[in-house]
């Protein structure tokens, strides 16, 4: 599946609106970037369910277990729609598992290598995000850490499922779907690269041309 990777409301809503997309993913980071905070995370939620998002990814934050714990606590009561993200940290982890036994769904994120797919198991993760493209700034190669990833959780058969993150380019996300991983969570220039291949825009724009010929 296909989520938008961002809390721009004008950009989200024009490509929920194509139909393609499963829903929208979020973190602090995006939220700043988008003038946001994390206040605005309820306000997120509901034009993002209003505009077709199926599922809404929400990070849970707090400067120690328990109050992160608590926020996302505030996360799953917004609805059944929400997936809670938690970082692969220890804290992370502790507050994941509790709220897998009560089955709310997790992601675990910010996942820099394919060994954190034990951590993510033993969570009870329904998936984990590793940062293809930030690994690959760190010097590993991010594509095949996440198919290593991969692997290992369709080994495990507990069903947590890969949710790349971090892509830079078609390429990264061509080259992981072909080693079996479905989920990607893409920034809007990238949902914007897959929609808008230059070569395919200008065959189209040849086809409408050709048909005008032809009468």
């Amino acid at each position: 599946m296909l989520y938008i990777d961002s809390a721009d409301r004008d950009q989200v809503e024009r490509l929920l609106a194509t139909g393609l997309f499963a829903g929208v993913t979020t973190n602090p980071t995006i939220l700043y970037r988008s003038g946001l905070t994390v206040d605005d995370v309820p306000a997120v939620h509901r034009w993002a369910r209003a505009a077709g998002a199926g599922t809404v990814f929400l990070q849970g934050v707090g400067p120690d277990e328990a109050a992160l714990e608590a926020h996302s606590r505030e996360l799953v009561a917004l609805g059944p729609d929400v997936v809670v993200k938690l970082p692969a940290t220890r804290e992370g982890l502790a507050v994941s598992r509790r709220l897998t036994r009560e089955g709310v769904p997790v992601l675990v994120t910010a996942v820099y290598h394919a060994s954190q797919a034990l951590l993510a198991d033993a969570a009870g993760a329904g998936w984990v995000a590793p940062y293809v493209g930030r690994m690959g700034d760190l010097g590993l190669d991010g594509v095949e850490q996440t198919a290593d990833l991969h692997a290992t959780l369709h080994a495990s058969g507990q069903g947590c499922r890969v949710l790349a993150a971090s892509l830079r380019d078609t390429t990264q996300v061509a080259a992981l779907a072909a080693r079996g991983v479905e989920d990607f969570t893409l920034s809007t220039a990238l949902c914007a690269a897959l929609l808008e291949n230059p070569d395919t825009v200008a065959a189209a724009a040849q086809f409408e041309t050709d048909a005008r010929a032809a009468g």
